[in-house]
């Protein structure tokens, strides 16, 4: 009788059990980020709402779903192996922690949704650099051994810039630079969305 360490684990089997696993992750951030909009609909006078920190939630929103469609359209030619597995955990994981991190359970101590989100902007900005970081990471993984190595410059050029772009957008304390941010940030995952 083979071990679990010999038996092989065919693609089916792997891809079956990661969608399990980042089902069950992008549930969790779904449900965080519906529950908090439910609160203004159960409590509409308990807390102002703040179309800062709402487009915030929106753009996190498009990412949990763009995240879960590109998992889909990659199920035909992803292989799966131990760090592949460790980064996609990973990613799920850095997700929910920015849902969390976005819709606190109480604001009471910063008075609204928008002082909380002004303060907490480092946390959450310095988890989107993560999360870059392990989308790049991943994107390394499907190139290094394909030797596609334009792929990579090109990889590594888009992580720098974002990497910048999110240092920069940490210390802009404007709220029209959040706005614009936030526009562009759910342009691109729209414009991803038509391009595929």
């Amino acid at each position: 009788m083979a071990s679990g360490v010999d038996a092989a684990i065919n693609f089916a089997d792997s891809f079956s059990h990661m969608r399990i696993i980042n089902g069950m992750g992008i549930s969790l951030c779904l449900s965080r980020l519906l529950i908090f909009a439910s609160k203004f609909v159960q409590h509409p006078n308990r807390h102002k709402i703040s179309y800062m920190h709402i487009g915030w939630v929106l753009v996190v929103f498009l990412w949990i779903i763009q995240f879960w469609w590109d998992y889909l359209l990659e199920s035909e030619t992803k292989q799966y192996d131990v760090y592949t597995y460790i980064l996609d955990l990973l990613y799920v994981f850095g997700l929910f922690f920015v849902c969390v991190t976005l819709t606190p359970d109480e604001v009471k101590e910063y008075g609204d949704y928008e002082k909380y989100f002004l303060s907490r902007k480092a946390w959450l900005f310095s988890l989107f650099m993560f999360l870059n970081l392990v989308e790049y990471l991943s994107q390394l993984r499907v190139h290094l051994p394909a030797r596609d190595y334009t792929s990579v410059r090109a990889d590594t050029l888009l992580f720098s810039v974002e990497t910048i772009g999110i240092i920069f957008a940490i210390r802009i304390k404007q709220r029209e630079f959040q706005f614009f941010l936030i526009f562009l940030l759910i342009f691109g995952v729209l414009a991803d969305f038509m391009l595929q």
